[in-house]
Formats: C-alpha cells, structure tokens, sequence
C-alpha cells in the first residue's frame, strides 16, 4: 500500500477533529501510511485565495505541493476544496511551463522547487481505486444493511473535470459504491449534484446559503436515514447550517454523517470513541435504527443466508418464469423477500403472499446459482406454522397429518375396485418421532 502525506486542510483539523479521528482510524485499519507534513499552509481554497490574485493562488498551492515532493511523498486529501485547488494547480504548473518557471523562481526563495514528481489523490479516490470496495467489504463486522444512505458527492471532487479525471462530473458512481460496500443503500434523489451553497457565507448571504442546503435536506429527510459527504465545507453546511434551522422551529431532521464516520461504523468502531457526538445536528436516531436493524437481520440469519436473500432480490431474472404470478400478477416474489430484507418480517408471516409459492422448483431450476425462491417459501411456511399462522386447508393438512400419519383415510371406493385393505398406519410411530403424542410431551 502507498504511502501519502495527510493533508488535512484548514477547516477539518480546526472545526471538525471527529472528522480527523475517524480518517485516521479508518486509514490505519486500512493499512494506507500516512504522514503528517510540516509547513503545510491553506491549500489554498479557490474562492478566497484566486479573489486576491491567480500568482498568489499558485505560489501557495505550488509551496505545499514542493514540500510534499521534498519529502517523497504523494498528497492524500480527505477535502473536496483542497483537492480541487492543489489538483488544478498542478494540472496548470505540468501543462504550463513558463508558468511553473515563474512560481519556481517565488519557490526557489525558500529553497523549495516543484518539478511535477507527486500526485494529488482525494480520500475518496484512494480508498475506491487503491484499496478497493472489495477489500473494504472483507473487513466488515457490522454491516449498514437495510440502512438508506444520500451520498452528496459536493462540487469539487469531480470538477473540475479539465484537472480532475477520477469519476464522471455529472453521474459520478465511485463515492456510492464505496457507500454501498458498507451494506447500505445509496439512494439516488433529483438535487444529488446540487451545491451546497458554502460560497455564499463569505458573500454576506447567508440566508441564500441555507437556502440552497435546505432544498436538499427537504429532499434527503424523505427517502434516507441519513446523508454522506466528504467535505468539511458541506459538512458544515448540512450539520451545521441544520442545526439553526431546526433551533428556529423548522421541521428538518436529517443526521449527516462523514463517510469514515459510516466506514468506521461498519468496521466496528464505536461512535464515542470516533467523536459522532460532536455532530451539531443529532445522530442518535440513524445510531438507532442502524442497530434495531442489526439486531433484526441478526434474528433474520438464524433462518436464512442474508448474502443470497440480497443477491436474489437483486437479480429476480425468474419473475417473469413464475406459473403463480403468471395467473395472480398481485403475487410478487421478489417484493416479499425485499420486505424481509427491510425488516417486515412480521407483516410478511402474517400475509396471504407466504402461502401462494407452489413448489413447482421453476425458479430454482433456472436460477444460475441453484437458490431458487422457492427455498424462501419453505422457511416462511414453517415460521408463519410456529406463529400458528396458516390458512384454514393447511391447517387441517397439517392437523391430519400429526393425527394420523396421513393425508387421507381408505374410502369405500377401495373395496368397489377389490383393492386390498392397506396395512395398519403408523401414526403412533411417527407422533413419538415428531413429539407430538401426550406421553413423549410428559417426558
């Protein structure tokens, strides 16, 4: 694994230390070296820096990035802004040489020099392409499942796309992926791309900055648990921003939570000890639900492999095959194993949709693993049976059965076709076998 100088930013290691925390954490988990890097300043950001003047914007960037390549080390940021500056700057210093002469000969004051020898990565960037989605999964102890997660990728870790080639900058995926190797749901919503409006506080209007975070918070609160970011300046403004909102009467509840923070979780790692409770707005709720439903999909795994209820649900290519939906299209299959999946489990024992799987084994002879639904049935039969939930013919099946050993009694029918009287039933037997006679329920 490579070894990268941490640069934190301004705003993390001042306003946000959880955030340093749970980074830290989740890096060493990870085995991602890094190092703190003496001398770093503000990166600096655009919006402040570039009003001063593009030479001094340059030079800045360029000090920190020659102070990196002093040290021999690549830069990994876990902030969209710095990100954003220090790739644009090194894009313009590689393809500008006259510009790079100009900002070296500033540089050469301090006895520093860029040459172009380092790469920017952004947190987001190492952990997809370097260590990889996969590799997080491995290491999960306490998966997100069932949880419903809104990844706001923020302006800058994607544009812009003249300096930065790490995912697409309108439809980026890798920060959701990243998301969903957690266990969780990344859910898609209109305002996704949306910014967050943090400019605006330094333009003196900061009602049309909270403006701009309301509109998707209005959106998010309705369809997730809780939204994801890797940006201090969003995170301020969807935390922070929030919090006078919700202390001026408004309506908006939706925890924010950093994406080493929801890493963190999954790994293991306690939310005291990685700071969560430093949160402006309160996460205890999505803390909440994450572990009713954790101890829900443990109760869940008793009867079944979560892993391939999951990928069933995902493919459910043998819908279309089904006999049962073909007559009853208000019969869904894979509808009743997602609601398993989201913790109904109940409301599904307790409906009529248990009963309606006949056992023909089409979905498992076309299922390329073998699993087939029909498997699914079979367990939620024999729950819904230990619940006394049955239909009224299964019930007296059932009842026959255990009474006497079979489905059906000897009609006068037999002795009109002169077919031999059956031999006697061994009901008796099979009651003592299946516990069900009075004196094996004395012993």
């Amino acid at each position: 694994m490579s070894h990268y100088a941490l640069f934190l930013g301004c705003t993390i290691p001042a306003r946000f230390p959880f955030m340093e925390k749970s980074i830290r954490m989740v890096l060493s988990e990870l085995r991602v070296q890094t190092t703190d890097l003496a001398g770093t300043t503000c990166c600096p950001t655009k919006s402040i820096a570039k009003v001063i003047g593009n030479d001094q914007w340059y030079v800045t960037a360029a000090r920190n990035l020659a102070l990196a390549e002093a040290a021999g080390v690549d830069i990994l940021t876990p902030c969209n802004g710095c990100f954003s500056s220090l790739k644009a700057v090194v894009t313009d210093l590689n393809m500008n040489l006259h510009l790079r002469k100009s900002v070296n000969q500033e540089l050469a004051k301090l006895g520093l020099e860029y040459t172009g020898a380092i790469t920017v990565k952004h947190l987001v960037q190492v952990l997809f392409d370097e260590v990889s989605a996969a590799e997080i999964k491995k290491r999960i102890v306490k998966p997100l499942t069932g949880m419903k997660i809104a990844v706001h990728y923020g302006c800058h870790m994607v544009r812009p796309s003249s300096a930065i080639h790490f995912d697409d900058p309108n439809r980026p995926t890798k920060f959701d992926r990243l998301v969903e190797a957690t266990g969780a749901e990344s859910v898609d919503y209109t305002t996704k791309m949306m910014c967050c409006g943090n400019d605006l506080n330094t333009a003196d209007e900061p009602d049309v900055a909270i403006a701009m975070s309301r509109e998707k918070l209005l959106e998010t609160q309705k369809i997730a648990d809780a939204m994801t970011m890797v940006c201090p300046a969003c995170f301020s403004q969807y935390d922070s921003k929030q919090y006078l909102m919700q202390k001026s009467g408004e309506h908006i509840d939706m925890p924010v939570v950093y994406l080493t923070e929801l890493i963190g979780l999954a790994f293991g790692f306690s939310p005291e000890e990685m700071g969560m409770n430093m949160h402006r707005v309160d996460t205890g709720q999505f803390l909440e639900k994450w572990e009713q439903r954790t101890s829900y999909l443990e109760k869940v795994r008793q009867n079944f492999d979560l892993d391939m209820l999951d990928r069933c649900h995902q493919c459910g290519a043998c819908m279309d095959d089904c006999p049962v939906v073909k007559i009853n299209p208000d019969f869904d299959p894979n509808w009743l194993i997602g609601e398993i999946l989201n913790g109904n489990m109940e409301d599904v024992l307790s409906g009529p949709d248990v009963w309606r799987c006949v056992s023909c084994y089409t979905c498992y002879e076309l299922c390329p693993q073998k699993f087939g639904m029909n498997k699914v049935f079979e367990t939620l039969k024999h729950l819904a049976f230990t619940m006394d939930i049955t239909p009224e013919g299964m019930g007296g099946g059932i009842k026959m059965l255990l009474e006497t050993g079979r489905l059906g009694e000897p009609t006068a029918m037999r002795k009109k076709l002169k077919l031999p009287d059956l031999p006697e039933s061994g009901s008796d037997d099979l009651k003592k076998l299946l516990h069900t006679d009075k004196e094996s329920e004395s012993e």
